[in-house]
């Protein structure tokens, strides 16, 4: 008879089911279409996938499970069921290329994919090594509800520690393979319960889930609803009449959305048609959000708008800007280290710099990575001086805040001096005649870099409209060398522009120039 494992003093990600289930048995965690859970459906749910995986499909503890899904509720219960097994759990973007997704499951020397029918479909030709779960999609066929559906309900028997891996969430790979970074369970549940405290998150709350749940950000809040007993309404994608109806029908009160997201609900001609009268925290990230479409939401949704910053290394929310803030302190702000964070300004010798100086943000805390997958190399690099390095340019104000700069790859050089594009980008994103905007420094004989700005702009606008609007608002030395009009830009799939896309695509127009 195999040993009872004692979870006396555990800290499991898996654990936070079992926890709001005993509270909130009956009540509502998660909503996907016409389909609604309670948390004692998915604490049976989670424990029979986690038990079909070790007791039937033979996986042992440690053993690497890919989800390959879009949002739905059998993605989380997958995700939950992996980890609470003892396995590790690797979520892949639907949107990367058959090369990319055979790349991470190699790397991560992958079990089992547990994935949709037709992103299984689409990667059919790399598939083969590795056994499949299909999750059900608008037929309402599925392997995996089936497989998992006579599984044992009982809590799994598994020994997991703290700083056991918990999932390996591969990076963005803009200059060259994604790196794998190694996440433990305790940094997930710290991030978590400080998320809940920072933001005021409470059993009463409702959460639109419409971001990528293999992304980091998503998936904290995902975590972080179900430690504190909320409601999840699952969405695939974002569409403003979707979200007012969803906000009215399921008085939601927690919107996490990117600031374009923002601008079309705010400024959305329908919008007033709709009770929102329920919402009262809304939660940016991943890119600035302009001082019109800020203004105009706080005063005219009449919620709390918070700031969240992080990155896959360290857990998110890293930092946080505070309803406070948002209206007095106005520029690049991050907002001030989360509850279980430190954080500095560092030098490149490894000096903490004081107020007001320019240096590396770094951080210390129980939710940074615990490694680079196979990269000892990389995980030494963002490790020096003993905190951990985030490639990110900012400064502590007068108060302490952290003010971000730029990322240090993205700094422009440009005759001498340094441009922060960020800087220009909110600039232009506060012009009337914007829609989107995006700054980068690309190759110059003369200048080494010229300062090159991406626009999106509203139907009539020209180019020389945008020129004289930035001579008027910006430095002779800021102002773009080129303003190149686009219709659309190459985006990932958490919305986040790809500058290196646009780099790669323009970095020889000044060639010729003399």
């Amino acid at each position: 008879m195999k040993e009872q494992i004692s979870i006396i003093n555990r800290v499991a990600i898996g654990d936070v089911i079992r926890r709001t289930a005993s509270k909130f048995g009956n009540k509502e965690a998660v909503i996907d279409g016409d389909k609604r859970y309670t948390y004692k459906n998915m604490y049976t749910h989670t424990n029979q996938v986690a038990n079909y995986l070790s007791e039937n499909l033979g996986l042992e503890k440690g053993d690497k499970v890919a989800t390959l899904c879009l949002n739905s509720y059998e993605h989380i219960i997958a995700m939950y069921g992996i980890q609470k097994a003892g396995l590790v759990w690797v979520p892949i973007n639907p949107g990367l290329t058959t090369t990319e997704v055979d790349y991470i499951l190699q790397e991560a020397n992958v079990r089992l994919v547990i994935g949709d029918a037709m992103l299984l479909k689409m990667h059919a030709s790399i598939m083969s090594p590795y056994e499949q779960l299909v999750t059900p999609r608008s037929d309402g066929a599925s392997c995996f509800t089936k497989a998992y559906s006579s599984a044992s309900m009982d809590e799994p028997n598994v020994h997991i520690e703290d700083r056991d891996i918990a999932q390996i969430m591969f990076t963005s790979g803009t200059t060259g393979n994604p790196k794998g970074v190694c996440i433990s369970h305790i940094a997930v549940h710290m991030s978590s319960m400080a998320n809940a405290l920072e933001m005021k998150v409470e059993a009463n709350d409702g959460i639109i889930a419409v971001m990528p749940y293999f992304h980091c950000a998503q998936h904290a809040f995902l975590q972080t609803f179900l430690l504190v007993g909320g409601k999840i309404v699952v969405s695939q994608k974002f569409d403003p009449i979707v979200f007012f109806e969803t906000i009215q029908s399921e008085k939601i009160t927690f919107i996490f959305a990117l600031p374009i997201m923002y601008r079309a609900l705010i400024f959305h001609p329908n919008r007033s048609k709709y009770d929102l009268s329920s919402l009262n925290k809304c939660l940016y990230a991943m890119a600035p959000m302009d001082q019109t479409t800020l203004r105009t939401g706080i005063e005219q949704l009449n919620a709390e708008f918070f700031l969240g910053t992080g990155q896959t290394e360290m857990y998110p929310a890293t930092v946080v800007f505070k309803p406070q803030y948002q209206l007095t302190k106005v520029g690049s702000y991050w907002g001030e280290p989360s509850l279980i964070n430190d954080a500095a300004i560092m030098d490149e010798e490894g000096h903490i710099l004081g107020k007001h100086m320019v240096g590396e943000i770094v951080h210390r805390g129980p939710n940074v990575m615990s490694c680079y997958l196979n990269n000892p190399h990389a995980t030494a690099e963002v490790r020096k001086f003993g905190w951990h390095h985030t490639g990110d340019l900012g400064y502590m104000d007068d108060d302490g805040l952290i003010v971000f700069v730029d990322r240090k790859k993205d700094m422009i050089k440009t005759g001498g001096e340094n441009v922060a594009s960020i800087q220009i980008e909110q600039v232009l994103l506060n012009c009337e005649h914007v829609e989107n905007a995006v700054v980068v420094g690309l190759p110059h004989p003369v200048w080494i870099e010229a300062v090159t700005s991406f626009v999106k702009v509203k139907d009539g606008v020209t180019k020389e409209m945008i020129h004289a609007y930035c001579k008027a608002n910006l430095a002779g030395f800021q102002v773009p060398k080129e303003i190149i009009l686009v219709d659309e830009f190459p985006m990932t799939s958490t919305g986040k522009i790809q500058k290196q896309k646009l780099r790669a695509m323009y970095d020889k127009i000044y060639l010729t120039v003399k």
